[in-house]
């Protein structure tokens, strides 16, 4: 074996990985919190109008001024069944189109978007929460009127449809939540490894 021959020391085991660094759009924080919260916004108009248009209202008729949901016949009185598909089918599509909403902005604020991170998750917060208010505030818009206040006058037999309820007011925090989860895994994937650069020098 030749005297000048040199084997290269074998790979350490605790080197440092490096991560590809997430990409910067370069824009000032102000900037980026501007197009989070209007990403919310659009957003949350957007998937109102979704969930909205996904929903099928339930039907029911008007027996003595008072309105029943399910009711398919007065003459004799039925119920036809799964008269709660109104309720558990709107909250369902609600927090689909919600949880969507959450997961695009937040990967896309998590990715793009990532000048402060501090500054990026409060924004997120905020702009999430504002994102669901205005889904619960198109879908209400949206949705046929009450159908026990019109029941009042009515004559025996009308049919109604059924507005627009949700399980609980508080899906509205699934658009915030959904978007904060997917900004702590990315944050977590690209978490920044600190590099010794003593260690990183040949010789030292």
């Amino acid at each position: 074996m030749p005297d000048n021959l040199i084997v290269p020391p074998p790979p350490s085991l605790h080197a440092p990985v490096r991560r590809p660094a997430r990409p910067d759009l370069s824009r000032p924080v102000l900037v980026q919190v501007a197009i989070i919260v209007a990403g919310f916004v659009v957003g949350g108009l957007a998937a109102g109008l979704a969930a909205a248009t996904l929903w099928t209202p339930p039907t029911g008729m008007v027996l003595e001024d008072k309105w029943y949901r399910g009711l398919i016949s007065i003459d004799p009185p039925a119920i036809g069944q799964n008269i709660d598909q109104g309720v558990f089918a709107a909250t369902a599509w609600f927090s689909v189109c919600a949880i969507v909403l959450g997961l695009l902005v937040g990967i896309t604020a998590a990715v793009w978007l990532n000048r402060s991170e501090l500054v990026t998750l409060a924004t997120v917060t905020v702009g999430g929460a504002i994102g669901g208010a205005l889904m619960l505030l198109v879908t209400s818009l949206l949705s046929p009127e009450d159908p026990n206040g019109l029941a009042k006058g009515a004559a025996d037999g009308t049919v109604l449809e059924d507005s627009f309820q949700l399980a609980s007011p508080w899906l509205v925090l699934l658009v915030p939540g959904s978007a904060m989860l997917a900004l702590m895994v990315i944050f977590l994937m690209w978490a920044p490894h600190q590099v010794d650069d003593r260690e990183a020098q040949p010789g030292s």
